[in-house]
This record gives structure tokens, sequence and C-alpha cells, in this order.
């Protein structure tokens, strides 16, 4: 379901907020904060993204304008009460939410359960065909790509047989999480803001389990990102629009999907120097994005092009689907302010956290029959529509 609550971005404050702490780089002793607030804010364009926010499958190929994705959690550093609605969000008429949106948790005994067709000991099918990695952004690839993964060479798989404790564990950290927190969306509202709407100005969210918070958004959802890729020389070139508040970019593309699990080549690429680089796709602080954009793993904000290799092309059979992160600005909060004596405790209530991005997915080769296992000729066969985001087919494309 769309309407889920954001992927959990705070671990439990229940130790740090009766704790005294340094600030890094500072000799202010603290307390708290209390409750911390996040407020992430994308916008999402390219192939899928129509259908993805609702607008079904006539919507697949992208068009319709800017898509806008609001993900919000509150989270207290003590346990909630007992009921699952917990707060709201008030705005202000121009982000186009309605007054409030509600923020909900789950109500006493109504956690998410966690997977548990696990068996110690038990044998794993073991995969099939490899997996091709490439990096960088090179139309040819170098020596050394690409890096190769033979499942059949991996030794037979087998689930750790501490594997139950080790999730036992991590269904009671969940649990203790989740009785701390509310979020949107969630299953009573989670409709997202439509284009032409604006986060700039106050903000309150008020609580029943948190003290009232009140800031106001200095920045706005961020320009689209709009990714054009084509053929040049038997390579894939993605250029971009220049995005105006973009602090660095973040490429990445697979192939051989539909191959995956039959013996064939899955292909993977990515736009960062180091093959070890697995950041990049979700969020980014800017003193991190420049950290790693001088370490060439994050591409900076004058670049707007990037080529994926041909060799990575050929071995996915032509087409691949993938995604570039146009990283964006950060905006904190605090109250109340911090003393202007050092030598004062800075006694925190709340924190406030403000995160930009903008994101486009993107096709390569649609239109063209895929191969057999690494791009070669396959047995002939009644060609599928390709599958794009969330497995749905593609019309007018063959696989």
């Amino acid at each position: 379901r769309f309407a889920m609550r954001p992927s959990l971005r705070f671990s439990s404050l229940a130790v740090i907020a009766t704790a005294i702490i340094i600030v890094p780089g500072s000799a202010q002793k603290t307390t708290g904060p209390k409750a911390q607030y996040a407020m992430d804010v994308s916008t999402m364009s390219g192939m899928g993204m129509g259908a993805m926010m609702g607008g079904g499958l006539g919507s697949l190929l992208g068009g319709g304008g800017d898509n806008y994705i609001l993900d919000l959690k509150l989270t207290s550093a003590t346990p909630a009460p007992t009921q699952p609605e917990k707060g709201d969000h008030f705005f202000l008429p121009a982000a186009k939410m309605g007054k409030s949106v509600p923020l909900l948790g789950d109500a006493p005994g109504k956690s998410e359960p966690v997977e548990r067709d696990y068996n110690p000991g038990q044998s794993m099918e073991k995969p099939k065909g490899r997996l091709l990695m490439f990096w960088g952004c090179n139309a040819k690839a170098p020596k050394g790509q690409p890096f190769i993964i033979d499942f059949a060479k991996l030794p037979t798989a087998k689930i750790p047989a501490n594997m139950p404790a080790q999730m036992r564990g991590y269904e009671a950290a969940a649990k203790a999480r989740d009785s701390n927190a509310a979020w949107w969306p969630n299953g009573k509202n989670g409709k997202q803001p439509k284009s032409g709407s604006s986060l700039r100005g106050e903000h309150r969210i008020a609580s029943v389990f948190t003290p009232e918070i009140k800031f106001a958004v200095a920045g706005d959802y961020m320009a689209s990102l709009n990714v054009n890729p084509s053929e040049q020389a038997g390579a894939i070139l993605l250029g971009w629009n220049a995005v105006p508040t973009a602090t660095g970019y973040a490429a990445y593309a697979m192939g051989g999907m539909e191959r995956a699990g039959q013996g064939g080549d899955l292909v993977m690429w990515t736009s960062s120097n180091t093959r070890e680089f697995a950041g990049g796709m979700d969020w980014m602080p800017p003193a991190e994005v420049q950290r790693q954009i001088a370490a060439k793993n994050v591409m900076p904000p004058s670049q707007t092009s990037c080529h994926i290799p041909a060799e990575a092309k050929a071995a996915a059979g032509g087409m691949m689907f993938g995604g570039m992160n146009a990283f964006g600005p950060e905006e904190n909060y605090s109250f109340p302010p911090k003393p202007t004596d050092p030598k004062a405790v800075w006694n925190i209530d709340w924190t406030a956290k403000v995160r930009f991005r903008a994101f486009s997915s993107f096709m390569t080769g649609m239109g063209g029959a895929m191969g057999g296992p690494g791009g070669a000729p396959g047995p002939e066969r009644k060609p599928k529509p390709c599958k794009g985001p969330l497995g749905i087919p593609i019309p007018g494309t063959q696989c």
C-alpha cells in the first residue's frame, strides 16, 4: 500500500533524553530533545511516477507535471498514550493539504508483525545466473569491470541458526520505537499534495505526547529532475537538466531483470566512482554530499551528463531501468534557542529536520525484444510486455 508509514529514521530516544551530552565541536552541554520531527520533501518525475501516484496505467510513462511526496514522522523520547491517533501537522493554505493531516501510530498490540517464515538451518534455494556490476560515468568499461558474482559458485545458503534470536531482538526494538512515534501518510489519510503547492512558511505540530512544535520552512519543493537517455557509440548517454537547488547527483540502472532466476545475467550500474559505495539513492545531508563529491562517488551540481558503459548496455540486452537522485538542501530547527552562555545547559524540548530532494526514473532501449542470457539471441518465444515500476506491464514494449 502506498499510504504506509515512511522509512524508519530515528532510533529510540529514551537513553539520550535523560543524558547530558556534548554537542560535537562545542563545549555546550545539552539535555533532550524530548521530541524529534522529520519532514521529508520529494519531487518525483519520470517514467512510472504518474502510476505510482495513483494516475493509473495511462500515466505509466510519465507526464502530468510534478509529483510531490511528503513523509512526516514525530518521535518522542517517552512512550505515547495508548490511543493510535496521536497528533496533527497544521499547514498554511498554500500547501494545499487542508487545514491539517493526522499523525497516527499503531493501536496497542497492533504493530505490524515481523515475518517469521524462517527455519534454523533450513537450506534456501540457491540463486541462478550471475550478477554483473559496473560503475562510473564511462562510455567504455574500464579494466576490472564488470565485477562478477557467479551465484552457482557461492556456498549453499543456509539460514543462520541464531536468526530467530536476532529477529526477536529486532521485533522488540521495533515495537519500542513505534510506541514512541506517529507518522503520515497512514491508513487514515495519505493523499499527497499536488503540483503548485508550497511548503514555505509556518508549520505547527500538536500532539498528545510531545511538546508543541512550530517552525517556518524557508525552502520549498525542488524543481523537477528530467533525465533523457540516448544511445551514443554503443553506450547510453544520460543527460539531465540542472536543478537549481541541487547539491549533487547520483544515478543507478539495472538490466536483465526478466532473466534473473532463469540462469541469465542481472546487470547493475551506478554512477559512483567506487563499487563499494552503497549510498546515493535515498537521502544525504549537504555536508556528506560534499564529501562524496570530493571522493567522486556523487556527481557535482554542475554536471549534467553521464555515460552508462557500452558493455553494461550490451550485457543487459539493451534495455535498462534506472533512477537519478538530486540531493537538496536541509533545514534544522530546535527549541528553545541555544543559551548565549556556553556554560549554561541547553535543555532542548524538540528538534525538527526538513530534507529536500528530486528524483527521476528512466528506461532505455524500450521497444526492442530482449535476447537470451548475456544479450545473446534466445530461443523463439511469444514476446511479453516489459515490466516497469511495481511490476506493471508497459504497453507497446516487448521482453
